[in-house]
């Protein structure tokens, strides 16, 4: 009878104690930062992190860009006045876009001095005429600023100009969010300050960094924890919980000397790679891509074998400056499988409706030409906030790797399959400058990013063009802003790198500098202001083909150049046009190349190339 009063006076204390450990446990203490201010300061520094990427992409692109342009190479050497008057002309073609600053100055000695500021009135860089990216907090904005040197032209007395770009992201609505979250604090960036909340003084100082911005400080005031009736109920709970134990243990302790020993019950049976919780068992296994917490696509979650909508992912295939690509299948009844490419636009990107413009218009225009030479679009949506384009899977690789490879070993390209891929690529290209819209309208598509990076060739001979990424189109979403030239400048034709109107001729300079590539088996860098002290006379500043290799048909030499004159009038009206001159070629020396001849080339410089080398898809160029 006293075992048994021993074990039951034990199971009282244990069931009490434990309970007063429950209470303690549960209680919340005062002060910290709760789970929704941890939650809110996490979500607003991640926004921060890639607004910050973002427009420091914009502005860098944008003011290089600005400081190529031949006017304002010309302006800097001039005065506020002349500045003034090339604005009112024209020739300054500024349009800021919302909230952006564009600066246009000159450094004399060691002093800058602003020649002219759009829009007027917009707000004075602190770092004008001192080139490199840069980062102020004016009061609720955080100003991101690139500046570029311009050479001035023919200006003894100017040491530099320069052309600057400032874009500022609105923090007050952020701020506003983290201080009804509870979150207080101070965000500090070169000696200006800007409170969050009201800050505790008895508070202590988290740090919280911004990795694209590490120069400014964000401290998080955390209010001193107190437990309160925690830590009694804690201390007691367990000093019961403990006398009981020992109570209980004397007295099954004595019975056991004529008992046989009791039986443990079984514990539940958990599945393996499995976690049991409360109220659920959550296999272990590839994690999905979208989540229902924030239905974003998490790249980090995109391994072999993670979904996006119904498309699982094989490999990554590489990352651009808008997107990611990854190698993807979908699967039906019967053993049906296909295998695509999918493209998926960068989270911070998906913020931005100008840059989620640009990335559906590729979509959208890719979609509307129908050729065997032009990648096809099979798909476009949104999962969750991210924006995802499927495409058409090339096996081969693109035809700038296979130059490369050519180059590096002195193997010129036969020329029937050079002349066989750059009809192939003519033809493609005026299809989609022919592309009817779906209410019979011209679109006039203009690709304005031809080069060999673009042109996939597949292992069993098929040469597609890919990438309508910065394509122009009568009928799309976003307009192109003037200075806001995008594209390749070694391969651009004059008219678009100086940010002038395009028509199909920008298309055709751009093959005609491919077609100097792989038949020549020499580069080409045609930027127009990289060339500018040459002039226009002359252009495009280039050897004879046939001097370059002795093989080559002489017709060929005024052909090419012919095509990469710098008044577009003397070009080819078209694609059609100078494909029409390479066949003639062909015809001529009796050349022909076939999908297999062109395939076995291919082949031959797969063979010779690195493994790591020879993967290519219908996204390997990225915007």
């Amino acid at each position: 009878m006293a075992r048994t009063s021993l074990v039951a006076l034990g199971a009282v204390l244990v069931i009490g104690g434990g309970a007063a450990i429950g209470y303690g446990v549960t209680r919340k203490a005062s002060g910290g930062l709760s789970p929704q201010a941890s939650e809110a300061m996490t979500a607003s520094l991640s926004g921060l992190d890639g607004d910050v990427k973002a427009a420091r992409a914009t502005v860098k692109e944008r003011a290089a860009t600005l400081a190529a342009l031949l006017p304002v190479q010309a302006a800097v050497s001039t005065d506020a006045n002349t500045a003034k008057d090339m604005l009112e002309r024209g020739e300054l073609q500024f349009r800021p876009q919302q909230g952006e600053v564009i600066e246009l100055g000159q450094v004399k000695g060691d002093k800058p001095a602003v020649l002219l500021v759009q829009p007027e009135g917009g707000v004075h860089s602190t770092h004008s005429g001192t080139a490199g990216s840069f980062a102020e907090l004016m009061g609720d904005k955080l100003v991101i600023t690139e500046v570029v040197t311009v050479t001035p032209k023919e200006a003894a007395d100017i040491k530099a100009g320069y052309v600057t770009v400032s874009r500022p992201l609105d923090l007050k609505a952020a701020i506003d969010r983290l201080a009804a979250a509870g979150v207080s604090g101070t965000i500090d960036l070169g000696g200006q300050t800007r409170t969050i909340g009201t800050p505790d003084p008895k508070a202590t100082a988290q740090p919280m960094t911004v990795p694209s911005l590490p120069d400014i400080k964000i401290a998080v005031a955390v209010p001193p924890k107190s437990g309160g009736m925690m830590v009694p109920a804690l201390a007691g709970g367990s000093a019961a919980a403990a006398v009981g134990l020992i109570l209980v243990v004397m007295g099954l302790a004595g019975g056991r000397r004529r008992t046989e020993p009791a039986l443990l019950a079984s514990p539940p049976t958990q599945a393996p790679g499995a976690t049991t919780g409360m109220s659920a068992t959550v296999a272990a296994g590839t994690p999905s891509p979208v989540t229902d917490a924030n239905s974003s696509i998490s790249p980090s979650d995109l391994g072999p074998g993670a979904m996006i909508g119904r498309w699982e992912i094989i490999r990554r295939l590489g990352s651009g400056g808008m997107a990611d690509v990854y190698l993807a299948r979908a699967r039906g009844d019967a053993g049906f499988e296909k295998t695509v490419a999918v493209k998926v636009m960068h989270p911070h990107l998906a913020r931005i409706p100008r840059a989620v413009d640009h990335f559906l218009d590729e979509a959208r225009l890719a979609a509307l030409i129908h050729h065997p030479n032009v990648v096809a679009i099979q798909d476009l949506g949104k999962i969750g906030n991210d924006y995802v384009i499927v495409m058409e899977y090339v096996d081969g690789v693109d035809l700038d790797r296979l130059l490369s490879s050519a180059r590096a070993a002195q193997r010129p390209v036969p020329l029937d399959v050079a002349l066989g891929i750059l009809c192939r690529i003519c033809d493609g290209l005026n299809a989609a400058h022919k592309a009817i819209a779906p209410d019979g309208k011209a679109l006039e598509i203009v690709h304005r990013d031809v080069k060999a990076a673009n042109v996939l060739v597949s292992k069993q001979g098929g040469v597609k063009v890919v990438d309508f990424g910065i394509a122009k189109a009568t009928q799309q979403a976003h307009q192109t802003i003037a200075g806001e030239t995008k594209g390749t400048p070694s391969m651009m034709a004059p008219e678009q790198r100086v940010g002038d109107v395009v028509d199909v001729r920008a298309d055709v300079y751009s093959v005609a500098a491919v077609a100097f590539e792989i038949l020549t088996g020499h580069n080409v860098n045609l930027d127009l202001a990289a060339l500018a002290h040459l002039g226009i006379e002359n252009w495009p500043h280039l050897p004879t083909p046939s001097s370059l290799r002795p093989q080559l048909p002489v017709e060929l030499d005024s052909m090419l150049l012919t095509a990469m004159s710098y008044e577009r009038e003397k070009r080819p009206a078209d694609c059609a046009a100078l494909e029409a001159a390479f066949e003639g070629v062909m015809k001529k020396y009796n050349l022909n190349a076939t999908d297999k001849d062109i395939g076995r080339w291919v082949a031959s410089e797969l063979a010779k190339m690195p493994a790591n080398q020879t993967d290519a898809t219908a996204a390997t160029a990225m915007t």
